[in-house]
C-alpha cells in the first residue's frame, strides 16, 4: 500500500480548515480535488476518516487516531526536503568540533545556541580535551576542526589560525603559606605541591614551567581549581575561571619575582592539513574569533 503525500496534505488541511470547501480555498484547488484525494486516502488506508452525514465533515474515531501521525509524516518529509536542499547547497550535514576544556563554558554554550539557530539541519558533536588532545583528534579524523590552547604554536600536522588568547594567573588559596609572602621566588615555590595540566596523550607543561618538587598532573582544569581553592597546592589558572574566587578572597595572585604572575596563551583553530572548511565550520570559527576579538 502506497500513501500519497498529496492525499495526506488534503486530509490534514481539511481537518485544520473545518471543511472540504474551506480546504480547497486555502490551497487554491477545486473542492472536488480535495474530496477525491481524501476518498483515495481512505481507500489506501482501508478506514473512513470523516463522517460526512452532517453539514460539515467530522473526524471518525479512526480519523482522530490517524490525524496526528499524518501531521508528523508531513513535517518529517518537509524536514527531509529542507535537509537535502541544505546539503545540496554545500552545508555540512554533520560537524564534529573538538574544544579545549579550558574554554569558558558559557561562551561555548552561547555559540552553540547561535549555531543551532543558523544551521538547524547540521548534526553537531562536541568533544573536549586539553593541550595536544585537540590536534590529535583532528589528525586522527575524530574531529573536523578544533579550538586549541597549546603550550606553543601548533605544529605542522594541521592547518591553523590564531583566534585570540587567554590570560593565566599564578595563584594559591588565601590560606596557603605562599599567600602570606610579599615576594615569591622559585625556591619558595619548590617545597609546595604544584598542579599542572596534562593531556590524555601524556603531553605536559615544559620543564621550564615546573617549579615544584612535587607535581600533580591533571587533565581537568576544574579539578585543578578545586584543589587550589582547598589549599592543596598552587598553579596557573585562566583568569575567567577564578575571577570570582579572587574577588571573594578565596584565591590570591602570587607575587612571583622571577617572572610575571600573569601570562597569556594563544587560542588556535586547527583543521585537517589542506582540508577546507564548509559553511557551518567557517561560521563557527569566525564566531569564536569574534568572541575573543
Amino acid at each position: 500500500m502506497g500513501v500519497s503525500l498529496e492525499y495526506l496534505e488534503a486530509f490534514v488541511t481539511a481537518v485544520e480548515a473545518g471543511s472540504f470547501s474551506a480546504a480547497a480555498r486555502r490551497v487554491g484547488k477545486a473542492q472536488s480535488r480535495i474530496s477525491t484525494a481524501i476518498g483515495n486516502l481512505e481507500i489506501d488506508l482501508g478506514v473512513v476518516l470523516f463522517d460526512r452525514r452532517g453539514k460539515y465533515p467530522i473526524l471518525t474515531p479512526e480519523g482522530e487516531a490517524l490525524i496526528r501521525e499524518s501531521r508528523q509524516i508531513i513535517d518529517r518529509l518537509k524536514a527531509l526536503t529542507d535537509h537535502a536542499n541544505i546539503i545540496a547547497g554545500g552545508v555540512e550535514p554533520r560537524l564534529r568540533i573538538a574544544c579545549d576544556e579550558i574554554m569558558p563554558p558559557i561562551l561555548v554554550a552561547d555559540l552553540l545556541g547561535q549555531f543551532n539557530l543558523r544551521f538547524p539541519a547540521t548534526e553537531l558533536e562536541l568533544l573536549t580535551g586539553v593541550l595536544g588532545d585537540i590536534s590529535d583528534m583532528v589528525v586522527n579524523g575524530r574531529a573536523d576542526l578544533g579550538i586549541e590552547v597549546p603550550l606553543a604554536q601548533p605544529d605542522g600536522r594541521c592547518d591553523w589560525r590564531h583566534l585570540g588568547h587567554l590570560e593565566f594567573i599564578i595563584v594559591a588559596a588565601a590560606t596557603h603559606p605562599l599567600a602570606r609572602l610579599a615576594r615569591v621566588s622559585q625556591d619558595d615555590l619548590a617545597p609546595h605541591l604544584q598542579l599542572a595540566p596534562v593531556s590524555r596523550g601524556g603531553e605536559r607543561e615544559f620543564e621550564a614551567f615546573i617549579f615544584g618538587s612535587r607535581v600533580w598532573h591533571v587533565e581537568n582544569s576544574q579539578i585543578v581549581r578545586e584543589l587550589i581553592v582547598r589549599g592543596d597546592g598552587w598553579g596557573a589558572l585562566a583568569e575567567f575561571q577564578i575571577r570570582e574566587d579572587l574577588e571573594a578572597g578565596r584565591l590570591v595572585r602570587l607575587p612571583v619575582v622571577f617572572g610575571k604572575s600573569m601570562f597569556t596563551a594563544g587560542i588556535y583553530l586547527v583543521n585537517g592539513k589542506g582540508v577546507g572548511l564548509g559553511p557551518a565550520a567557517t561560521w563557527f570559527a569566525n564566531a569564536f574569533a569574534n568572541a575573543f576579538a
